[in-house]
């Protein structure tokens, strides 16, 4: 339902806009009725139906919604917000019942009510031209001879085909890529020549302006806003205008007599015809009561407008469609520099900024820390680069989660940021800056760093487990080997970033009794999250290594040695073990560590006996050859060691 509600919610806006239009130009037409001609009055009816018609609306300060609609609040969400799961203990509460989905409702009511509209017309439409086909007759040669000889006066390609029946009670013109003139059985009998000639150019002229697909396009815009009074208001005005419209091209340059002569073939036509009762689908010349007495007053009393009307009404179209079309202006909000120690988060869900103050709203959570102050300051760009202090911009918080609203009274040029800083003072140790496009840029290009210092500085590998979000992880029955496959795979998938790598490597340890399976269902989770529920549920622990992430029993989740060596500058591109033994595993990064080093030497290698038989599943890409040893020596319990140029590998008793 989620194209429905984006779309009943743009026609909602687009209604809304074309009813302050409509307003805007029936104003227009009464102050200037004098000045405006009758085409002129029928243009200024295409803003209104532009607006209907745009999908997309963009962006102004002048739009005029900024006059009746306040702007709504900016909500950001920055992607580094941890979702909130305790597993694996969970409480289920009963739901409460579900409030009445008015919006829904009132969703299906339009859909239902539009459909029956559309349904109907079509279906009317249809069995209209039926009848009218049943019961068709011809036209004397010089009827037809007639009709062909206006289609060329009004500059038709084509004369369009004739259906003359009993059914049709009055002159019209219908059909969309095959135009059909529609006249009653008796109209060469009802009308002198002049007059039949009339009323032939005027319909024609219908088919020359192309007002019947205007005219179809008309009728289903009123069958979606059925519920919008104040449009179909303007849509009988614009077919009033419509044919006023016509009328004026039919008695462009026409002498005083044409005009008379023109003015009683509509009074003659309204006492021998009838209008058609259903008219969508239709354009025909007749209109009644004070609609018809409008027209032939225009026609018996023309005024020639001052030329200078077509540019001011040229000029009042673009800018009523400008004014109509642009939506208000929101704050440009959005998220820059963004850095926390591993647990800390700052998420900010609601921003109000006006000219002189900054309203922020923010879910944090804290876990560096035993106490800390939240604060929003914004870092000067000019002057001394740092804003005034105000009480309301800071509020002490404890370790754990909670919800803040920070005020800024002096607003000025500059970056502003929510950070965390030490509650009894000291530097910033993490922080979110927010803003303008501009001002999100100017933070990223800031070169320090909010958490140095901090205990546990963020490398590439854990601002991925933070940055790539699952949208999707859902097990049933699944062992951990399934489980970290998946989350490898897709680490792969949705990784965005430049880091190489792509994704995250995971290596698993599941120790010697296989843990048994687990059911998991989560929502847009970051990877980090994901690996750590995972890890829980199948007794093992997550540990973040420069080059990888360990799965490991607790038990065997030692620190990094120290006697590790430093990061070898011989990088394997790819190291892929399926059940592979130690001596398989140490042999290939002896090899291929050869084939790597341009000096042709590698590594040495040696396994000391002792160790137990094991099994190694490995995939890592773009690894240092010490780490890759590392990682086979955690998942074979054994004690990595370096001397000179060999890696020793002792079983661990």
């Amino acid at each position: 339902m989620n194209t429905l509600t984006t779309f009943f919610d743009w026609l909602l806006t687009a209604s809304f806009r074309a009813s302050v239009l409509t307003l805007v130009v029936l104003g227009v037409q009464l102050i200037f009725r004098k000045q405006l001609g009758a085409r002129a009055r029928y243009a200024l009816w295409l803003p209104v139906l532009v607006v209907l018609l745009t999908p997309v609306l963009p962006e102004s300060r002048w739009s005029l919604e900024n006059l009746f609609v306040k702007a709504p609040q900016t909500v950001l969400m920055p992607p580094m917000a941890p979702m909130a799961v305790s597993l694996p203990s969970v409480e289920i509460d009963t739901p409460a019942p579900k409030a009445v989905d008015w919006l829904q409702i009132g969703r299906i009511a339009w859909m239902s009510i539009t459909a029956a509209f559309l349904l109907f017309g079509v279906f009317s439409f249809f069995l209209t031209l039926r009848r009218f086909q049943r019961t068709k007759g011809s036209l004397s040669d010089e009827t037809t001879a007639l009709i062909q000889q206006i289609a060329r006066e009004v500059s038709l390609k084509h004369a369009p085909r004739v259906w003359c029946s009993s059914a049709i009670t009055s002159p019209a013109v219908t059909g969309l890529w095959r135009p059909v003139l529609l006249l009653p059985a008796d109209f060469e009998q009802a009308f002198t020549a002049t007059e039949a000639r009339l009323i032939l150019q005027h319909e024609l002229t219908h088919v020359k302006r192309h007002d019947l697909p205007l005219n179809a396009l008309l009728c289903t815009l009123m069958a979606l806003h059925w519920f919008n009074p104040l449009l179909w208001l303007a849509f009988y005005k614009a077919r009033l205008d419509r044919e006023a419209a016509c009328d004026a091209q039919v008695l462009e340059n026409a002498p005083p007599q044409r005009r008379v002569e023109y003015g009683h073939a509509l009074l003659k036509a309204e006492t021998v015809f009838a209008p058609l009762h259903f008219s969508l689908g239709f354009v025909g010349l007749f209109q009644s009561g004070d609609a018809l007495r409008s027209r032939i007053q225009s026609i018996a009393s023309p005024h020639q407008p001052h030329p200078a009307m077509k540019l001011i009404t040229l000029a009042s179209i673009g800018l009523l469609t400008f004014l109509g079309i642009t939506r208000a202006e929101e704050p440009s909000n959005v998220i820059g520099k963004t850095e926390f120690r591993p647990g800390d988060s700052i998420r900010i869900t609601n921003v109000q900024r006006g000219e002189n103050f900054l309203t922020v709203t923010a879910d944090y959570e804290l876990a560096s820390e035993p106490q800390a102050i939240i604060s929003l300051h914004i870092t000067r760009t000019k002057g001394d680069g740092r804003s005034k202090t105000a009480a309301s911009q800071s509020k002490a918080i404890s370790k754990g989660k909670g919800t803040v609203t920070l005020h800024h009274p002096d607003v000025g040029e500059g970056m502003p940021h929510v950070s965390f800083y030490p509650a009894k003072g000291g530097s910033v140790f993490g922080g979110v800056y927010f803003g303008t496009a501009a001002e999100a840029a100017a933070s990223q290009k800031m070169k320090w760093s909010m958490t140095k210092g901090s205990a546990s500085p963020e490398n590439p590998l854990a601002t991925k487990l933070k940055t790539i979000i699952l949208p999707s992880v859902a097990f049933t029955n699944a062992t951990i080997e399934e489980a970290v496959e998946f989350l490898r795979i897709k680490s792969r998938d949705l990784d965005t970033s430049s880091v190489q790598p792509k994704g995250v490597n995971i290596l698993l340890r599941a120790g010697d009794k296989p843990a048994s399976t687990f059911s998991l269902d989560l929502r847009e989770v970051p990877l980090g999250d994901a690996i750590r529920y995972v890890a829980e549920l199948a007794g093992l622990e997550m540990r973040v290594e420069p080059y990888a992430v360990l799965v490991a029993p607790k038990a065997t989740s030692t620190p990094r040695p120290a006697n590790a060596g430093a990061a070898s500058p011989i990088v394997l591109p790819q190291v892929v073990f399926r059940d592979a033994t130690l001596d398989e595993a140490t042999a290939f990064i002896r090899i291929k560590s050869r084939e790597v080093d341009s000096t042709g030497k590698g590594v040495n290698i040696l396994v000391k006996p002792g160790g137990a038989a094991a099994q190694i599943s490995l995939s890592l890409k773009l690894v240092p050859v010490n780490e890759a040893l590392r990682y086979v020596a955690e998942l074979t319990g054994h004690k990595l060691t370096v001397e000179g140029n060999t890696y020793i590998l002792t079983p661990v008793k």
